[in-house]
């Protein structure tokens, strides 16, 4: 048990790591804020957010030949600014509304609280305003209005009426405008409102749901989709022209923008250009006014980074930038007042330039004095402090042109230097990380080779006393500077974890050195290659799918290539034939558009029979009668499954919600697998069916669309894998355990990767969990789609299960080895991961070593869910009432 423990101890810190390596939380805290001291042109501030409106789509046609967004791209060819706005990973709701709000990069560990909410305060546009009034959804403005002075005022629909089914998301958006007209239509009977409304630094912000909610259900090529968004852009107009009927003084700018994309399936969260690139369109008082003829008004585009919003709002209502806002004010949407755009300029280089002072002065509190390593070109506060002072004087000398260059130039190398200073320790944790998959790895193998043989417990020599003080030494030195430096807690297992590895392995050196070069024949080394080879097939296959169907094409063939004596071996032709035909099947699903691109009820209804059909004949071979009686009830969930996945699709078509009863078949269907301890087959075969049976109708009811057909070839493939193993001699070599590890960790990554998409986690579709929930909630939804992934895990896990038992071979061995299968492809994708390029790039890298380390961890869990599931007496042979079918 300490070894599994200590394995998903070491799992977890490998990571975190890459979290702390490249991506740190931005805030930072006790800095001053810095406003243009010129007033600003705008009394107020009017912010819409088309949350998951897509770039592609702003600028599309209707089939009616006219703009999806008319009004908005009228405003951007005569009398405003538009362009395109790049989000960053993760492309999530929150996340992008705290970049255009508060002007910083998500804090990673908010991922944790299902970005509902920051673990630390930060500053944003909002907090600066006299004051802010919202209108939207409860999860997006309860965060913003959190630890604020007070000033800002929320008015939100209900959670429930985030439902992501049906045809009425428009509704949501009708809520926002109709509230809204109404407020300010309320205020002239309403002292109280109409003075705050009469303060200037006011901010309206109206966040539109509609576009996100229709996206998931209907695909953002649907036509409700679009449909939505003219509604939105027929909205927004309204309020225009409710808002300068109100105030009439011509001093409110309008700003309209999204916080991310969308895929053409439907999700979002990494980094596809679909999902990182949205429209952001800019009018009103202090916005420079393009006249352009609008056959050529597309190419006249200002782009920006998310993060630039909150500066432009800042300067375009004179407020405080945000303190840690790593926004660059995009100085071409500004009016042409010269003066107030060069003090807006210089406020912004201000603001920077403390940020990057804070990030200097933590690290160099943090470091001794010998190891601090500054950011040269700007290594001191003088140097900042200089290049300020030449941008005032240049202001004051009215050579505002020079004066925003200068401080453009400033606001670049603050950037340089904060984003030095977030990477100041990358190298350093790296190479201790790197240093700790090695010994892990050569822990592993040590665990393995003393496993495979006996060997006696020697005393400690001298030569290990020597080891132990060093070992001691270094960790006291290490501990000890860590302390002095103030790292966060995490640090010290990042330094302390690869001396640990490496003195437990040194120790072990000499005696593993003997028993390797005992037990090492020529032929090892060329399994070891054959291995390897095999190991970056599969690496391959995160970025190219059809590597795994080559790579199961080659499987097909394992068979025939193992050329065995056994009696029984030879004589399971049938078997050999099955697998090749199989595998050649399960081949195809890679090459097949990831799930969720497009919904076909119908591959799920043919899965659904398919899996009907074998589980019936299951049931009924069993001779046993309690086996067939109760594999033949749970077989009969599956057909029940079906009509609850038409039900309620024939009811949410009809917009009459989800049926109680449908829902409450679902969750009871969920749980089947919790009566297998109670009631399950004892015997070995109908045990494992009972597995797979009970695991289809939750698997079926979150499918879209050939999921159930992938998971029967699936299942055949488990079964005959396991058929062919029973014949193959107990005491088989140290490579055939090599080699059902090497299956076992192939099988289970096919088992994502033949349904889903390789750049990151969201190609599964929300609207799938809708047998279950309709209202939006992060957790649940998580929650079942991480279940649908983990049934065909669980299968695959329970046919190792089954091979070790047979053959009474140690559970804990045969972890060790996928462990140690698993460090050596964990190495390169922890290489691989980064925080520059594209944010595809990102997402991706990302992506695929949290999928690694999280299958990794997910194993030791799998395995303490298949002792559930096999828990109580289980018989690996036939008793006397069992069928020749349980025989073997």
């Amino acid at each position: 048990m300490w070894i599994i423990l200590s394995a998903v101890f070491v799992q977890i810190v490998f990571l975190l790591s890459v979290f702390d390596i490249h991506f740190h939380s931005p805030i930072v805290k006790g800095m001053d804020p810095y406003a243009n001291p010129i007033p600003a042109p705008a009394k107020r501030l009017v912010l819409f957010s088309a949350d998951g409106l897509r770039f592609d789509t702003f600028l599309s046609y209707g089939n009616d030949r006219e703009p999806n967004a008319k009004f908005l791209r009228l405003i951007a060819s005569t009398r405003g600014k538009w362009g395109l706005s790049s989000t960053r990973v993760p492309t999530e709701s929150r996340p992008g509304h705290v970049a255009m709000i508060a002007g910083l990069y998500e804090d990673p560990s908010a991922v944790f609280r299902g970005w509902k909410e920051n673990p630390v305060e930060f500053d944003s546009v909002f907090n600066q305003s006299s004051y802010t009034f919202g209108w939207g959804s409860p999860d997006i403005l309860s965060m913003f209005s959190k630890g604020t002075k007070g000033n800002v005022k929320s008015f939100t629909y209900s959670s429930e009426s985030e439902q992501f089914t049906g045809h009425d998301a428009y509704k949501l958006d009708e809520w926002v405008f109709e509230h809204f007209e109404r407020f300010i239509k309320m205020a002239p009977h309403n002292a109280t409102i109409s003075n705050m409304l009469q303060e200037s630094k006011l901010i309206f912000f109206i966040h539109l749901l509609g576009l996100d909610t229709n996206g998931h259900t209907n695909k953002p090529h649907s036509t409700l989709y679009t449909d939505n968004l003219r509604y939105v852009d027929q909205g927004i107009a309204r309020i225009e022209g409710l808002i300068n009927d109100y105030f009439k003084d011509n001093q409110t700018a309008f700003v309209f923008t999204s916080d991310h994309g969308m895929t053409d399936w439907g999700s979002h969260g990494a980094g596809h250009p679909s999902e990182t690139q949205t429209p952001i369109v800019a009018w009103g008082a202090g916005i420079n006014k393009d006249n352009i003829d609008s056959a050529h008004w597309e190419n006249q585009r200002n782009d920006m980074e998310q993060a630039d919003v909150a500066p432009l709002m800042a300067a375009l209502l004179g407020t405080n930038f945000p303190v840690n806002s790593v926004g660059k004010l995009p100085l071409a949407y500004l009016a042409d007042d010269m003066r107030w755009k060069s003090y807006c300029a210089l406020a912004n280089a201000k603001q920077l330039s403390r940020c990057f002072q804070a990030l200097s002065q933590r690290q160099q509190d943090r470091s001794l004095s010998v190891r601090f390593r500054p950011f040269w070109p700007l290594e001191s506060n003088q140097v900042s402090a200089h290049n300020l002072q030449q941008i005032e004087g240049s202001i004051r000398s009215g050579y505002y042109n020079e004066s925003i260059h200068q401080s453009l130039n400033l606001m670049d190398l603050c950037l340089q230097g904060m984003d030095y200073f977030y990477r100041y320790d990358e190298f350093q944790l790296k190479m201790c990380i790197t240093l700790a998959y090695v010994g892990w790895a050569g822990i592993l193998t040590v665990f393995i080779i003393q496993e495979r043989v006996t060997t006696s417990k020697k005393k400690t020599g001298r030569q290990f006393q020597l080891i132990d003080q060093i070992v001691f030494g270094l960790s006291v030195v290490i501990f000890i500077v860590l302390t002095v430096e103030g790292v966060p807690f995490l640090y010290y297992a990042y330094h302390l974890l690869p001396l640990v590895l490496w003195w437990y392995c040194l120790r072990q050196s000499k005696q593993m050195l003997r028993l390797t070069i005992r037990l090492v024949r020529i032929r090892h080394f060329v399994w070891t290659v054959f291995l390897l080879g095999g190991l970056e097939f599969l690496v391959a296959g995160f970025f190219h799918r059809w590597f795994l169907s080559v790579g199961l094409v080659f499987m097909s063939l394992w068979p025939h290539w193992d050329q065995r004596q056994s009696t029984k071996w030879r004589h399971h032709e049938t078997f050999k034939s099955l697998w090749m035909f199989t595998f050649l099947i399960l081949a195809m699903f890679p090459v097949f558009p990831p799930v969720g691109k497009n919904s076909l009820p119908i591959l799920v209804d043919i899965g659904g029979m398919i899996l009907t059909v074998m589980a019936f004949w299951s049931s009924l071979v069993m001779h046993h009668d309690r086996d067939r009686t109760v594999l033949v009830c749970y077989t009969i969930a599956i057909p029940i499954t079906l009509y609850v996945r038409h039900s309620v699709s024939d009811s949410l078509v009809q917009g009459q919600g989800l049926p109680v009863l449908e829902q409450a078949l679902s969750w009871i269907l969920l749980c089947l697998p919790l009566t297998l301890p109670l009631i399950g087959p004892s015997l070995v075969w109908p045990r494992l069916i009972g597995i797979v049976i009970t695991l289809t109708p939750s698997f079926l009811l979150l499918s879209l669309s050939y999921e159930g057909i992938f998971f029967a070839v699936l299942v055949v493939a488990l079964a005959i894998w396991i058929r062919l193993e029973a014949v193959i001699p107990p005491s088989d070599s140290f490579w055939t355990q090599i080699r059902r590890s090497y299956f076992f960790l192939f099988l289970t990554f096919l088992s994502f990767f033949g349904l889903g998409n390789l750049a990151s986690l969201n190609s599964f579709d929300p609207s799938s969990v809708r047998c279950f929930v309709t209202t939006f909630s992060p957790f649940t939804m998580a929650g079942l789609l991480l279940w649908k992934i983990t049934v065909p895990f669980i299968a695959v896990s329970s046919a190792l299960w089954a091979i070790t038992q047979q053959h009474q071979l140690s559970m804990k061995n045969v972890y060790l080895m996928i462990l140690l299968l698993s460090a050596a492809m964990a190495v390169q994708f922890f290489h691989w991961v980064t925080s520059r390029g594209s944010w595809l790039d990102i997402g991706t890298s990302l992506s695929h070593y949290v999928i690694v380390q999280f299958t990794v961890v997910f194993v030791m869990f799998l395995r303490s869910v298949v002792q559930f599931l096999t828990h109580g007496p289980i018989y690996f042979h036939v008793r006397p009432t069992a069928s020749k079918y349980d025989k073997d």
